[in-house]
């Protein structure tokens, strides 16, 4: 067994928090939002975009 020195970090006993490779959740039976939630979250996305991107052309440098 190798010795430690005084200030090394001792390793913890049990793994890491990572599941193992084939261990995945499984499927969803419903969609999380409604195909119209989406739509109107995109819509409003969109929207922001434009508003930032014209707001940003409207500076000008000094």
């Amino acid at each position: 067994m190798p010795s430690l020195d005084a200030d090394a970090v001792a390793r913890p006993k049990e793994p890491g928090g990572y599941l193992p490779v084939n261990d995945v959740p499984r499927g969803r039976d419903a969609p999380i939002i409604s195909p119209q939630e989406r739509d109107k979250i995109e819509k409003e996305l969109l929207a922001a975009r434009d508003r930032q991107a014209s707001a940003g052309t409207s500076v000008r440098p000094k």
